[in-house]
């Protein structure tokens, strides 16, 4: 830091030079100079002082200011604080999705603004006493006003919207009801014009809240007028009162609007149309005959709709009456069964019952009833097996109405059961649960089947006939279900397409030497009785079975208590050759 020279004064002991001295008194000699001094001084510290009092005037005014800065800011703080307050509650009390005012809808909103506006109070006023002087609550009170206001405005909005819907949903209820009774009522024309004139009325009293113009006004009657009308007649029509709708429409017509007047009109004309062919078609069935008969008297009828009509009629007549025999037929053969399982006898048959079964229903009751006698079940015969598993696949309609305990002598218990339950499912619409029954493997079969058959030189037209190839491919796919299901069951998966064809190539392919017979034919058609045959293992029939084999399988389906017959040892000789047991 720089250092100021010090002076140091020197008092010199030699005189001035020149110096003049005289001997009167001037203002220095006498003092003047230093008054004048002594004057300024006093005014030199008079004028601090005034300096000093004045920074200390403007420093006071400093810290006053700061301090007034400090208590607008706390207020401001405050009042933004109690605003913030009231902010949080009206988020929470107006808008929370479940519990919000303005989430209330219909009677329940109707009085939000006074309830509402009461919490506000209590809340404002909650509040106000937490603020720490007037100034805050002088401004706590232009916020509280403001919110207050739009509050109040939201509140009001919201319950006049939900109002509008909520009188216009009851207006609207009580035109629907009004409607309905006059629907309901429709023999009474009165009431009908009563529960018309009630809704009218209530239109036109509500139309001005609901801001309805006179011509939505006349649009609204116009539509309520137009429904009552065409329902009363659909009603008419409905309970058979085909004179009174027509009656009712000629009166009423003028006043059903748009589209609903040519749709009435013409329900009104077949109503009509339908009262007549019931009539006819009554007149027709109550005289009696076939229905080739009835169809043939309703040629004679010269207006071609109710021809149709009668004709329509007349058929679904014939349908209901088979339905109706073939579960009376159907119920009484499960009875001639059941009768059959617990004595094994025919006599034990009523004799009623027994008069009314056709031929080959009593013919198959004693075949059923021999079976049982020799304790031993129903062996399926399956060429009528596979041929109503066509019927089932390719005309699953006339499958769904056959009656199968006319196939009970011929079907074993599983398969009549299999069977049983797919008529059932297609019966109900079901063709997916029929697949999952059989009837979907089945398919997949007979299209391999036909195609393998085809292969060989097999037509499988033959199929379900009784002649030797009808046989064949029965046997063929008695054979193919056996090996499919073993290796289903070996496996313990679903054999696919592949392993089925596999299999039937194999079948197909299998030969067996059997001795000459009528089936080895001959250039020139005659058949060689010596030697040997190549069949192959679906062309081989009863006279292809050796004696020995014959006695041999005779005794083992004895002992397993299965039928005997030239089809059960045929077809346990053919599966030993497809085993190739000897």
């Amino acid at each position: 830091m720089p250092v100021a020279p010090r002076l140091t004064r020197q008092v010199d002991t030699m005189a001035l030079p020149g110096a003049r001295l005289t001997a009167t008194e001037n203002e220095a000699s006498s003092g003047a100079d230093l008054a004048q001094a002594e004057g300024r001084k006093d005014q030199a510290i008079a004028g601090f002082g005034a300096t000093v009092e004045q920074i200390g005037l403007h420093l006071n005014k400093q810290q006053m200011a700061a301090a007034a800065e400090e208590k607008d800011r706390a207020d401001q703080v405050a009042v933004l604080n109690a605003s913030n307050q009231l902010a949080m509650w009206e988020n929470q009390r107006l808008y929370s999705p479940q519990t919000g005012a303005l989430a209330q809808r219909g009677q329940a909103a109707f009085d939000l603004p006074e309830k509402v506006g009461d919490e506000y109070q209590t809340l404002v006023s909650s509040v106000e006493a937490g603020l720490g002087n007037d100034r805050q609550k002088e401004a706590f009170q232009r916020v509280k006003l403001q919110r207050g206001a739009q509050l109040d405005l939201t509140l009001r909005q919201h319950v006049y919207g939900e109002m509008q819907k909520y009188e216009a949903g009851e207006l609207q209820a009580f035109v629907d009801n009004s409607v309905n009774a006059g629907i309901a009522n429709a023999s009474n024309p009165q009431r009908v014009g009563l529960e018309l004139g009630n809704a009218e009325d209530a239109i036109r009293m509500h139309a001005k809240n609901l801001g309805m113009s006179p011509d939505q006004v006349q649009q609204q009657i116009e539509g309520v007028a137009t429904k009552m009308h065409v329902g009363v007649i659909d009603n008419l029509l409905a309970q058979d009162k085909t004179k009174a709708a027509q009656v009712y429409f000629a009166e009423t017509k003028d006043e059903i609007k748009g589209d609903a007047l040519a749709r009435v009109q013409k329900a009104v004309e077949e109503g009509g149309l339908r009262k007549q062919a019931q009539t006819k078609s009554d007149e027709i069935i109550s005289a009696g005959g076939t229905i080739t008969e009835q169809l043939e008297k309703a040629k004679g009828i010269d207006d071609a709709k109710l021809r149709d009509e009668v004709e329509q009629r007349l058929e679904h007549n014939q349908t209901v009456k088979d339905r109706a025999e073939r579960e009376t037929e159907q119920k009484t053969l499960k009875g001639v069964y059941d009768v059959l399982d617990r004595t094994h006898d025919v006599t034990r048959i009523p004799t009623s019952v027994w008069a009314n079964m056709e031929p080959g229903q009593r013919s198959a009751a004693r075949s059923y009833a021999e079976h049982l006698a020799k304790g031993v079940g129903v062996e399926t015969d399956f060429p009528t097996y596979y041929g109503l598993m066509q019927q089932a696949a390719r005309d699953p309609e006339s499958f769904a109405t056959t009656n199968l305990l006319n196939y009970r002598h011929k079907i074993g218990d599983t398969e009549l059961k299999q069977l049983t339950e797919m008529q059932g499912s297609i019966i109900k619409g079901d063709r997916a649960q029929a697949d999952k029954q059989g009837l979907g493997d089945f398919r997949t079969h007979e299209q391999l089947v036909n195609d393998s058959l085809n292969l060989y030189g097999i037509d499988p037209k033959e199929e379900g006939k009784s002649s030797p190839e009808g046989k064949a491919i029965a046997q063929l796919r008695g054979m193919l279900d056996a090996r499919v299901s073993a290796l289903a069951n070996m496996t313990g998966k679903k054999p696919t397409n592949d392993d089925i064809q596999k299999t039937l190539d194999q079948i197909l392919s299998t030969t067996v030497d059997s001795p000459g017979s009528w089936w080895n034919i001959w250039p020139g058609g005659k058949a060689g009785p010596w030697g040997t045959d190549s069949k192959r293992l679906i062309d081989l029939t009863i006279e292809d079975v050796p004696a020995a084999d014959k006695d041999q399988i005779t005794a083992a389906l004895k002992k397993k208590s299965r039928p005997i017959s030239d089809a059960t040892i045929l077809s346990v000789y053919i599966d030993r050759k497809a085993r190739g047991i000897k």
